[in-house]
């Protein structure tokens, strides 16, 4: 089970990325619908590289079920992705944080560039209510759009629909 929220990030001004962690990540989706999620993601940190496959379901507020397994390159490159599907491609830098939680800041490239997400993963959905969240976080967008609307939606309503979210927060 995995219980997160996501924000919009509209200014980076006071983070130093260099000190953190980060790691390329690349995902397509093979499948969606109202209740199933099904992606592929190559993750390149340092060196390294590594590929999973995962199924989400059964989304219910902040929490979903995820089924995650380390596949192989060429499993990876056998997996055939949706034709009609948004290609995602990010930097996601580690954050600690309190609580010994850590906030995944998602910045994105090609398609969606000028866009950053800040997640923050929970033992529980009542910590994730009660934790305060850094200032510098925008708009909670857990339950309006995740990276399978972003691979499923038209790029121009995806941008315009980020667009209006940090132009209210105005």
């Amino acid at each position: 089970m995995e219980i997160e929220r996501r924000f919009l990030v509209k200014d980076l001004s006071s983070l130093d990325l260099s000190q953190y962690k980060c790691k390329r990540i690349i995902q397509d989706y093979l499948y969606k619908d109202k209740f199933t999620a099904i992606r592929k993601r190559k993750t390149v940190l340092d060196d390294n590289v590594s590929f999973t496959y995962t199924i989400k379901t059964r989304k219910i507020g902040i929490s979903v079920n995820e089924l995650e397994n380390e596949i192989s390159e060429e499993e990876y490159n056998n997996l055939k992705v949706h034709p009609n599907f948004n290609h995602i491609d990010k930097i996601r830098y580690i954050i600690p944080y309190i609580d010994n939680l850590n906030i995944e800041l998602d910045v994105f490239n090609d398609n969606f560039d000028g866009i950053v997400f800040a997640e923050i993963e929970f033992n529980s959905e009542e910590q994730a209510h009660s934790v305060k969240l850094p200032e510098w976080f925008g708009p909670e967008i857990t339950n309006k759009l995740t990276n399978s609307d972003m691979a499923s939606r038209p790029i121009d309503k995806i941008l315009k629909f980020v667009e209006n979210q940090t132009d209210a927060c105005n």
